[in-house]
């Protein structure tokens, strides 16, 4: 049995759908620029660029450690029925690393509003609150996809014979071993 291709999508619908981006960049950077002018205003110039610098090393030693934790939670291997060492991995190890990874890249930038989102990135609660909506926004994405390309998503215990399997299932190729999805 083998996986149907999925639609194509594309053409002038997905180029509208990302036409936005340019512009929401440069507006981006506009906004930081002009903050920046007017926080130098209000505490001088050398104040302002001593906190950049020193909001530039901070970030850069976010990134290096969260360069170490995404490695090393990458290379325990998935958590979960296929392997891995799920006991010895803290839930969420690669999600928090890469929202670690995206706060220190966002203070590496200069700008007010990417280290307030930067710092929202770093700190446990609203990082977990931030994985948390990602994960959700994702499963939801690849739900919608499934369901386009004519898949089902059953979510819940599902009972098959006498097991029961609690987790989600979503129609496609079946594969009795989990290495063969590597091919």
């Amino acid at each position: 049995m083998s996986a149907r291709p999925a639609p194509r999508r594309g053409g002038a619908a997905g180029r509208r759908r990302w036409a936005w981006v340019p512009a929401g960049a440069l507006l981006l950077l506009v906004v930081e620029v002009w903050l920046l002018v007017q926080l130098a205003h209000l505490a001088g110039g050398g104040w302002v660029l001593a906190l950049l610098l020193v909001e530039t090393a901070a970030g850069a030693l976010v990134l290096r450690r969260a360069g170490r934790e995404a490695l090393e939670a990458l290379r325990q291997g998935p958590a979960g029925p296929f392997g891995g060492s799920a006991p010895a991995r803290r839930p969420g190890a690669v999600g928090n690393a890469v929202l670690v990874g995206l706060g220190g890249a966002l203070l590496v930038l200069p700008g007010p509003i990417s280290d307030v989102v930067g710092l929202l990135c770093l700190f446990p609660p609203t990082r977990r609150l931030l994985r948390r909506s990602f994960a959700r926004l994702v499963r939801h994405r690849v739900e919608g996809l499934v369901r386009a390309g004519g898949g089902r998503v059953v979510t819940g215990d599902v009972v098959t014979g006498d097991d029961v399997v609690d987790g989600e299932v979503v129609d496609g190729e079946v594969v009795e071993d989990p290495r063969a999805l590597g091919r």
